[in-house]
């Protein structure tokens, strides 16, 4: 796994570019901190480079929903290919990101 990150004034928008899996939990880590002192009111996640997200890559969004949710802010997954969607949605993820 790439990650970039764009800010802008409203929010901060990660980019998850080939394959999000356990092998990334270190690198997710910069990730989970920046989330953690974000002053943005959007949290994004873009996976539309995103080849393939495995049950620790769901579950370190999972963490980032739950550091988010204390920031009150809004959660967002934008992009993601139709796969990686419906294997959000199985597990439930609509309920916490919304999905552009």
């Amino acid at each position: 796994m790439l990650v970039t990150v764009k800010r802008t004034a409203l929010e901060r928008e990660f980019f998850i570019k080939g394959d999000f899996n356990v092998k990334d939990e270190k690198r997710f880590f910069d990730v989970f901190l920046q989330i953690r002192s974000m002053k943005e009111k959007t949290l994004v996640f873009n996976l539309s480079e995103c080849s393939f997200i495995d049950s620790a890559g769901m579950g370190m969004l999972v963490i980032a929903y739950e550091e988010a949710v204390k920031k009150n802010a809004v959660r967002v997954i934008r992009s993601a290919s139709a796969e990686i969607r419906d294997i959000l949605c199985s597990a439930d993820f609509d309920k916490m990101y919304y999905f552009q």
